[in-house]
């Protein structure tokens, strides 16, 4: 699958006039979750974006691996290894300058590079935090959906041991 960056009548790129991220030679623009290098769209998948933007809205911060599990995979438990998938394709996909994403081992990531906004606001608007660019919804919806065929649901149940001793004739001592 390949994205490409749409371009409005005139010829003028129309992620370059949107509200964007830009980082060494990269460009983010949220609103379409487009990843840009040089101008160029790379492909990237929907959990490693979402990556992406948790670490860029950090400005250099940690970001513990529990903090990054419950953004990108929101009302879904998945293990450390998922992580981990999504932070090797995000590096692939950021190729030379794979060290802008930093590991700090046993706590999370963090994000090394300088990161400059390009949003131009009138005197009448309010800026709008970073992280309020998140695609994931305010108000999550509620799923009833089944379990997976070959997934199963167990529920332990309490189990209380009695251990006693019985007689022959049935007696419990």
């Amino acid at each position: 699958m390949t994205i490409s960056a749409s371009h409005s009548p005139d010829g003028v790129n129309c992620a370059a006039a949107e509200a964007s991220l830009e980082f060494g030679r990269f460009r983010v623009v949220p609103r379409r979750r487009l990843l840009l290098a040089g101008g160029l769209p790379i492909e990237l998948g929907t959990r490693a974006f979402e990556l992406l933007l948790a670490l860029l809205e950090a400005d250099g911060a940690l970001v513990t691996k529990g903090e990054l599990l419950a953004r990108v995979w929101p009302d879904v438990v998945v293990g450390q290894e998922n992580l981990k998938v999504q932070v090797f394709a995000l590096r692939n996909a950021l190729g030379e300058d794979r060290d802008f994403i930093r590991t700090e081992h046993g706590r999370g990531y963090r994000f090394a590079a300088a990161v400059r906004s390009n949003v131009t606001r009138s005197t009448s608007q309010r800026p709008m935090p970073l992280r309020y660019w998140s695609t994931r919804r305010l108000f999550p919806q509620q799923s009833d959906r089944r379990v997976p065929h070959g997934w199963s649901m167990r529920i332990e149940q309490p189990r209380f041991c009695v251990h006693a001793k019985t007689t022959r004739s049935g007696e419990i001592r």
